[in-house]
């Protein structure tokens, strides 16, 4: 079957069976919840006022309206609920991840395709280059596509663009900065609250959709992306991920966005009131890598740091990371950690180490690695704690509790400096950090769109799979088993496609901008890009699946 049809085929199924489970279903959970903290407000944020519990400019108090109601998005659980027998085994059944309408999405299980995104201009070196959203239409239909906020008159919706995307196509819209719609002053700027800082997209059929910063970022040298998770998909309890600073000027961060009214979010530094489009700052100084996030409401989060160096100094160049982070229920006990390609084999003959952080979840949490590239097991005592280690291999990590398994670049000097060129890392697309959240197998897929920055010389796809899994790009065909390399040990094999060399387009009919992976069985999907000194990563598509129930309060 053509990918065309595939993609065709694909509405016809999910139209026939409404309560399709994505990769393994939705287990059950036991144990008691904790009852919740008191609130203290903060004095350097001076919290607003609640607002009306509507949460989308309508006056309607609908769903999650906060008048404690069950069932609508209100809830007073903090304790942890999770029975790790019960966790999917890697997605046998194989979710379908392209929902036939905006009007049912819910009916199906979350994925990182939807109809309703926020996201946050975040804190970064260089925040006078243009900020800007890009969403891909992997549908059948015409997608009507309304990106706003909440600065118009008096705190109302304000409509910055609207436009039309055809099937198979995507748009990149600078808003804010130079070249934007928006003179720049729309951004998460000071520590405490931001208010109205967010962006909403919306669109009347499922769309994805991606931040980045800044907007043709390969020559800024500061650059990254995010994907960016539907509404559907969002939770209310979630750590973040950063990197050390190597400067006081360039700080870690952790921003939270509400996109309900009268949200109330627990920190370890404190709890606040945030209504829909506010945005929470915490400046995490050194290392904010395990920092807890919870809210009595869905909320989207997002951490990084605006400049960094890694593995640390001398090892330039400095570039800003960011991921919006998966939602805690949705991390799993399984990854395949998959390194992203050889850079520049001409200048370094041996691939680079890549370097891994894992975050436990839960308290006692047991890792183990195969190849054993950091020892035979890791041990992390408490929920937030972290492990750090390089290796140049690809590997596969399991736990015996959820976590979270982070990829980071490192800075192109790692790549150049054998050489005896002053500022060699302008020796080709040497790269330089990022960081990029793993794909737990549990939410694995067969069915993937994508985006690509196209200000970028090379952009790739990395595919995990198991042995014998036939995987289809609409833009190459059939991906031939000679990209793929096995990890010794394990049933899982890591293989790249360029979707674009030096500009002049990648393998096959692959250009820059939309693309679509199906698979005959799941498969993880990660997508970067490299320019010199510059690089830009993020998990392509996933399931969200709840796979267990975390406290939305910070623990001890």
């Amino acid at each position: 079957m053509s990918p065309a049809m595939q993609r065709l085929a694909l509405f016809s199924i999910l139209s026939a069976f409404p309560m399709l489970t994505a990769c393994g279903g939705d287990p059950s959970s036991e144990g008691d919840a904790s009852s919740q903290t008191g609130i203290t407000t903060a004095p350097e944020t001076g919290g607003p006022e609640t607002g009306d519990g509507d949460g989308d400019g309508d006056g309607d108090g609908g769903e999650g309206d906060g008048d404690g109601d069950p069932g609508d998005g209100d809830t007073s659980d903090s304790g942890v609920k999770f029975d790790m027998a019960e966790l999917p085994d890697g997605g046998d059944d194989g979710g379908m991840a392209v929902p036939p309408s905006c009007d049912n999405i819910d009916d199906f299980p979350a994925t990182s395709v939807g109809c309703e995104y926020f996201g946050v201009q975040v804190p970064s070196y260089g925040s006078n280059l243009p900020y800007g959203i890009a969403v891909g239409n992997p549908s059948t239909e015409t997608a009507t596509v309304t990106i706003e906020d909440m600065r118009g008159p008096g705190d109302t919706l304000r409509e910055i663009t609207t436009f039309e995307l055809e099937p198979t196509d995507s748009v990149l819209t600078p808003i804010n900065g130079l070249g934007g719609i928006l003179d720049g002053s729309h951004m998460v700027s000071d520590p405490g609250l931001n208010p109205f800082a967010a962006f909403r997209v919306s669109s009347d059929v499922p769309i994805t959709a991606m931040q980045l910063f800044p907007v043709g970022g390969g020559p800024s040298h500061v650059s990254e992306a995010s994907m960016l998770l539907p509404v559907n998909a969002l939770d209310q309890s979630y750590i973040a991920s950063t990197w050390s600073s190597f400067s006081g000027s360039q700080q870690g961060f952790v921003v939270v966005v509400a996109i309900e009214d009268a949200t109330t979010v627990f920190t370890d530094s404190g709890d606040y009131m945030l209504d829909a489009f506010d945005a929470w700052h915490f400046q995490s100084g050194a290392d904010g890598t395990g920092y807890f996030v919870g809210a009595d409401k869905p909320v989207a989060v997002f951490s990084g740091i605006e400049c960094t160096m890694i593995p640390d100094l001398p090892w330039y160049a400095c570039d800003h990371l960011e991921e919006q982070m998966l939602p805690l229920s949705a991390w799993g006990t399984h990854y395949v950690g998959a390194r992203h390609p050889h850079r520049v084999p001409n200048l370094l003959s041996e691939p680079e180490d890549v370097y891994w952080r894992v975050i436990a979840a839960v308290d006692d949490t047991t890792i183990t690695l195969n190849p054993a590239v950091a020892g035979n097991e890791i041990q992390l005592e408490q929920v937030g704690d972290w492990v750090e280690f390089g290796t140049p291999v690809s590997f596969e990590a399991t736990g015996d509790k959820p976590f979270l398994l982070v990829q980071y670049m490192s800075g192109c000097y790692n790549v150049v400096k054998e050489t005896d060129v002053s500022n060699s890392c302008d020796q080709g697309p040497t790269g330089d950090p990022y960081m990029m959240q793993s794909v737990p197998a549990e939410q694995w897929l067969t069915q993937l769109p994508f985006l690509t920055d196209t200000s970028y010389p090379r952009d790739f796809v990395t595919i995990i799979r198991e042995q014998g899994t036939e995987v289809t790009l609409e833009c190459l065909g059939v991906v031939s088993d000679d990209h793929f390399t096995s990890i010794p040990g394990t049933i899982y094999e890591v293989g790249q496609v360029d979707l674009d060399i030096a500009g002049n387009g990648g393998e096959g009919d692959c250009v820059d901008g939309a693309q679509f992976l199906t698979a005959d069985k799941p498969v993880g999907v990660l997508v970067g890009g490299v320019d010199w000194a510059t690089s830009y990563g993020y998990p392509g598509g996933l399931s969200l699946d709840a796979l267990w129930e975390p406290p939305i309060v910070p623990q001890g």
